[in-house]
């Protein structure tokens, strides 16, 4: 009878759960190996352009819907001006998030399969997956700003201001309604005082019910929901009663201009 048993020794395998994206970057580095072989030319180039325009087609539209997409690019360190009605728009408007994906991805991939692949390094740590879509963002950048500018400019003509055209990369100056004859100078004064910290869509539907138009045509006009510019008058009313409590306004609402 043995006095000691030899305890066999087992090999454990590496756990997957200490790098889930190993594999993926394994076989990233296989494939950026051929496709430089091939001087990324070939079947394989072309079914990783579609791979990227899937991806970062999903993931802009998905981060655009959930209202992340802004944090996402400062996270990456890509800075541009975006208020929050404009991501309220990006979030509840698939065609809206539909359009400026498919231009990101438009964008972005020429420069990215011509150029900026051939950097990638494949001990760098990142997947190519992901190497693209930090570069996607600035594709985003662009693609939003040209997004932006048409909606803006929709809120400009129902404005009727002459401040259309701000300055690239601020933020909207305050806007003070134009002095019309047919309203007391009171109302005017109280008006340009509750709208001037607004939103550019608050005041475009404060000036859109001043022509006399309901809720369901500036709706139209603006090309959004009624229920949106319900939510954008009710932070105007909110800041009126406001201003009122404290004594700013000499009028406690704008009832004749934002109650239809």
């Amino acid at each position: 009878m043995p006095t000691d048993t030899a305890v066999p020794t087992t090999q454990t395998a590496a756990d997957p759960t200490e790098d889930p994206h190993a594999a993926r970057r394994a076989e990233d580095a296989e494939l950026f190996a051929r496709l430089q072989a091939r001087e990324f030319t070939g079947p394989e180039a072309n079914m990783l352009r579609d791979r990227f325009f899937l991806y970062g087609w999903r993931v802009l539209h998905r981060w655009m819907r959930d209202g992340e997409i802004i944090v996402k690019c400062r996270e990456n360190r890509v800075f541009f001006a975006a208020p929050y009605t404009e991501v309220e728009e990006l979030m509840r408007r698939h065609d809206v998030r539909q359009d400026i994906a498919v231009s990101a991805m438009t964008r972005a991939l020429p420069r990215f399969m011509a150029v900026v692949l051939k950097t990638w390094d494949p001990e760098g740590g990142r997947a190519l997956n992901t190497y693209f879509l930090h570069f996607a963002l600035w594709a985003f950048r662009d693609a939003y700003r040209q997004w932006a500018k048409v909606y803006r400019a929709q809120m400009y003509e129902i404005l009727g201001s002459a401040q259309r055209n701000a300055p690239e990369g601020e933020e909207w100056d305050p806007w003070s309604p134009e002095p019309d004859p047919e309203y007391q100078t009171l109302l005017e004064e109280t008006l340009a005082t509750i709208l001037a910290d607004a939103s550019v869509e608050e005041r475009a539907v404060c000036a859109a019910m001043l022509t006399g138009a309901t809720q369901e045509e500036i709706a139209v006009q603006l090309g959004t929901t009624r229920k949106a510019v319900e939510r954008r008058l009710a932070r105007v009313r909110g800041r009126a009663k406001a201003l009122a409590a404290a004594g700013d306004i000499l009028v406690p609402s704008v009832s004749s201009a934002v109650t239809r």
